[in-house]
């Protein structure tokens, strides 16, 4: 088993990837190089150092060696100088250090057969970069009561941390925002919750963190690596998963390749392993967390069981109205990543763990269709639509059929108001929310939970 290490660990850590040194599967992947006309890179150490495309054109297994083709100019190599190659294949990037025999035909050097590849990224198993174009994030809270709260890119993650840029912060309790710098957050501070955001094909992932490093780019980022805490078990598997994805390296050997003109009645060998910790079909279990026996817990919700006695000072009947409260799935689209997930944490202080979000219209839809929603929460204005707008057009598509919608508003005033209500929607919500308020009850009695 790989130790795994911390994706925000500024120290070069050593290779710890297993390494091929089988000749005959060396000599596979450079025929697959060859059949596949890829590119590769030479890397030679000179002054200054020299990075070159090439591509791979014979395999001679009587020698052994091969023999690279050049765009533009042959590189001046001496006899037995090692470089090192780099090379992509199968999804997964490895180098090997090969050795220089001559000059081959024309624009073309030949080399010996490296005596072992390795995977071209060191930090492989331990971290992966997230590219702007995916637009992952996270958001952090020291205290989600009135702490500190920001979020901004993901700039790598690993099974252990992640490391943040930070581009907004707010304080929580009066909705003040704030500058971000190094002294909203400092070296070893515990923060409440942690959660990562608009990983492709994921839902959130969401637990508890506590800060490693605080430090300023050059260009005046503010980055925060971040020591994964409470992760539950389901986040576990789809980080996982994820990261089986994203590093092939992470969860597999090296894939076997069959040499061309191999026997047919040989055994076949396995392309690739399969991807560590496949997901199992088994669900959470919903009931999880609030110290109560599954029997007791589903007891609760059959209307002819006894009343059961008050625990921990928690009368049955509250109980019972928390319960419910987990059983209902709402809908979030709100496009601001800090926004959705204060109002979330919130709501799930409140007892409505079963939140679905959404940044766009588009993706909020998507979502519903694989799990109906109980609730819609809107915010007013999402993309280019407002979300008077958006609560029109899901009426008209009759996504709204016995569904409340709640509309968040920064300053209602009366045309927004009367908007919202020929719009049919059911009430609009001041932001930022009072939680303690009257909020709870009218989302309670929206859902069916209490009588009104």
């Amino acid at each position: 088993m790989l130790k795994r290490f911390v994706g925000f660990n500024r120290e070069d850590t050593p290779d710890r990837e297993p390494a091929l040194r089988d000749p005959d599967q060396i000599l596979a992947y450079l025929e697959e190089l060859s059949r596949l006309r890829s590119l590769v890179h030479l890397h030679i150490r000179a002054e200054p150092p020299l990075c070159l495309g090439a591509r791979v054109e014979l395999v001679n297994d009587q020698e052994p060696s091969f023999s690279l083709s050049f765009p533009h100019q042959v590189p001046r190599l001496e006899v037995g100088q090692e470089v090192e190659l780099h090379f992509p294949l199968a999804g997964m990037r490895f180098r090997a250090t090969v050795g220089y025999k001559g000059r081959g035909s024309y624009m073309q050097s030949v080399f010996r057969l490296p005596a072992m590849v390795q995977f071209a990224d060191r930090r492989g198993a331990l971290r992966t970069r997230i590219g702007a174009r995916e637009r992952a994030s996270a958001a952090l809270f020291e205290n989600l009561c009135g702490g500190i709260a920001a979020s901004g890119r993901l700039q790598n993650l690993s099974l252990e941390g992640l490391c943040l840029r930070v581009d907004r912060a707010l304080q929580i309790q009066g909705d003040r925002r704030l500058q971000p710098s190094e002294e909203l957050f400092f070296e070893g501070q515990q923060l409440q919750v942690v959660r990562i955001l608009n990983l492709p094909h994921l839902p959130t992932l969401e637990g508890s963190g506590e800060v490693r490093f605080v430090t300023t780019t050059q260009g005046g980022q503010v980055l925060v690596g971040l020591r994964l805490l409470g992760l539950g078990t389901p986040d576990q598997r789809r980080l996982e998963q994820f990261m089986a994805r994203r590093l092939p390296s992470f969860g597999r050997a090296f894939p076997m390749r069959r040499r061309r003109g191999a026997c047919e009645d040989e055994p076949a060998v396995e392309e690739e392993a399969e991807e560590a910790h496949e997901a199992t079909g088994e669900e959470e279990d919903p009931l999880a967390g609030f110290g109560l026996p599954a029997e007791a817990a589903i007891d609760l919700l059959d209307p002819d069981a006894p009343a059961l006695p008050e625990e921990n000072g928690i009368p049955p009947e509250d109980r019972l109205l928390r319960l419910r409260r987990r059983g209902k799935p709402y809908l979030v689209i709100l496009p601001d990543d800090l926004d959705r997930s204060i109002f979330v944490c919130s709501l799930q202080v409140c007892g409505y763990s079963r939140a679905i979000e959404a940044r766009t219209l588009v993706q909020g839809l998507e979502l519903s269709k694989k799990t109906p929603v109980e609730a819609i929460f809107l915010d007013q204005r999402i993309g280019p639509l407002s979300g008077i707008e958006v609560a029109q057009r899901l009426r008209k598509m009759g996504r709204l059929e016995g569904i409340p919608v709640f509309l968040l508003l920064r300053e209602p005033d009366v045309k927004t108001l009367l908007s919202a209500k020929a719009a049919g929607i059911r009430q609009v919500i001041k932001v930022p929310v009072d939680f303690d308020g009257e909020f709870r009850g009218q989302l309670d009695q929206a859902l069916g939970l209490v009588r009104r």
